[in-house]
């Protein structure tokens, strides 16, 4: 029986940020790697909860991957236990393109197995494996992985806590690494002399730059810092640019230049977060020290990501109960929403904006960049969504979608007074987005101008609106369609005016004669009572679902 539910207690988003960096500040204060790797699977072992933690280090060019460091793990055959590269857990994820799991390895086809490995593996008990990438401004490291010994499913959180932990590991492990690869190095110096002065000045400055930038990152999670250290050691000025290419920070207020041969990708777990640009080409020892200022963003914007994280999560509580339950005291929620500047009896508006999976965290980012008073969430159903006190929100979105070239779509709901009627107005502007979404047009629609045609075109996005509500105009469609006629519109218009046949005439550019003439057909093929209710609100109702798809 495979399990689903999390081995490790339930943190929360704080709690694990502290974590992490306690973990962090351990570990890259050590030198030794072997240290190194053993604090970090005895430390994720603990943090997750599982039966074992292990470290490999992967050697690309003979395609293999080695277990170097174990906790929890019972025998020695698999304490050296070597993988080849894409076989098993352990190949697949130390080939550095994504985690991966096997919730029962000997039992999953879908991995490619090795005979000798899977005796190992079964005399060991272990069932279920995950397991993260480690890699540093593109190389790939090795694997950090946990198991059990039985069969389960690893949560998504705890994916994410593991590779947080990978994250910090690898840069820990590349410092401890590179410090030993420049000790080796600097005795080398020291016995044969055949090395100059100003390569041992590179490695000691390369030494002390990682020192300066991990207590950067330590102390605070400030890129801004980060990049003020790397403009000291480079003597140039630098832009960080997100990966749309707008500039994040910088340490000018100069442009920033076109990406050089010289810019290095700011990346973490396969994931682009951004491009760190110089102003001038530099020579390899400079380009060195600007992939460590690189390596260093990268840990400071995960952590800054993990803080947001736990910030967005206490606003989707605020805004579940704001939105979803109506068992809440108002005075609470009341004092919620003071946490985020809204205060009590304003109006608040309820605003939802289409945003697609793939970039929504992107967008996130930067419609709370607005600075604008409001509570958000990363993710309600499929939108983002906002709750603002700010008339002018509209003012500040549409020239901030312009220019990152994102089409703006969204629906609005409110104002209200009452922080209870939130809800209903937040559901108002799911209806108006999902009528822009039916309509195929961009730009914001408010909820209260669409009525029940809103509820109407929201059934026909999801293909729900059942086929008799709109049957009734069937046949004029049908003559239109045949005769090339225009019956639909003219029943279509002449509701709309309220019958009033001189408007129709008006409208359509035609004689009043030529309307009744029409008229008297569409009461022909619709039969008598057509325009009167109960069945006018019926076929009204229906000439305007159809007629706002026509225009969309």
């Amino acid at each position: 029986m495979v399990h689903t539910e999390d081995a490790a207690p339930a943190r929360s988003r704080e709690e694990l940020l502290r974590v992490l960096l306690d973990t962090a500040t351990d570990i890259t204060a050590l030198r030794d790697v072997d240290a190194v790797l053993q604090t970090i699977v005895r430390r994720t072992r603990a943090i997750v909860g599982t039966d074992m933690a292990y470290f490999a280090l992967t050697d690309v060019e003979g395609g293999v991957t080695a277990i170097r460091q174990t906790d929890g793990v019972a025998t020695h055959a698999y304490r050296t236990l070597r993988q080849p590269l894409g076989t098993g857990v352990l190949g697949e994820v130390a080939r550095g393109l994504a985690p991966f799991q096997s919730a029962d390895y000997l039992a999953d086809t879908a991995l490619v197995h090795v005979p000798e490995i899977d005796e190992v593996v079964r005399g060991e008990g272990v069932h279920a494996i995950m397991g993260v990438p480690l890699t540093v401004a593109g190389r790939v490291m090795g694997a950090l992985v946990v198991a059990e010994r039985h069969p389960r499913v690893f949560a998504p959180q705890e994916v994410a806590l593991v590779d947080s932990l990978g994250t910090i590991a690898a840069v820990a492990l590349d410092n401890s690494m590179r410090f030993e690869a420049a000790n080796r190095l600097a005795e080398d110096l020291v016995r044969q002399q055949q090395r100059s002065a100003s390569e041992l000045a590179l490695i000691t400055q390369v030494l002390e730059l990682d020192d300066r930038l991990m207590d950067a990152v330590m102390v605070t999670p400030d890129v801004g810092r980060i990049l003020a250290i790397g403009q000291g050691v480079l003597a140039c000025e630098l832009w960080l640019r997100d990966p749309d290419g707008a500039v994040l920070v910088a340490t000018t207020t100069d442009p920033a230049p076109p990406e050089a041969p010289g810019s290095v990708a700011v990346t973490a777990a396969g994931e682009r977060l951004g491009v760190l640009v110089a102003e001038r080409a530099l020579d390899a020892p400079a380009q060195a020290l600007l992939e460590r200022v690189a390596v260093h963003i990268a840990l400071a914007l995960l952590f800054a990501r993990a803080e947001e994280d736990a910030d967005l999560r206490r606003q989707s509580e605020v805004l579940d109960d704001l939105l979803e339950r109506a068992d809440v005291p108002r005075e609470r929620l009341e004092r919620r929403l003071q946490r985020w500047g809204l205060q009590p009896g304003e109006p608040l508006w309820s605003v939802v904006i289409e945003a697609p999976e793939a970039d929504r965290r992107r967008r996130l980012q930067a419609v709370r960049g607005l600075g604008t008073r409001s509570v958000m969430m990363a993710a309600h159903h499929d939108h983002l969504c906002l709750v603002t006190a700010d008339p002018d929100w509209e003012r500040q979105l549409r020239p901030l979608f312009a220019a990152r070239g994102w089409p703006l779509r969204a629906g609005l709901g409110g104002p209200v007074e009452d922080v209870r009627r939130l809800g209903d107005a937040h559901r108002r502007a799911e209806l108006a987005l999902g009528s822009l979404t039916t309509l195929g047009r961009d730009g914001v629609l408010d909820g209260a101008e669409l009525g029940l045609l809103g509820a109407l075109l929201d059934l026909a996005r999801r293909g729900d609106l059942p086929q008799s509500l709109t049957a009734a105009i069937d046949p004029l469609r049908d003559y239109d369609r045949t005769r090339d006629a225009d019956l639909t519109r003219t029943a279509y218009v002449y509701l709309e005016s309220d019958g009033n046949v001189a408007r129709v005439a008006e409208l359509l550019h035609l004689h009043r004669n030529t309307v009744r003439q029409r008229l008297e057909r569409i009461g022909a093929l619709l039969g008598p009572g057509w325009d009167v209710s109960p069945r006018r609100l019926e076929t009204h109702l229906a000439l305007r679902v159809l007629e706002a798809q026509d225009r969309g």
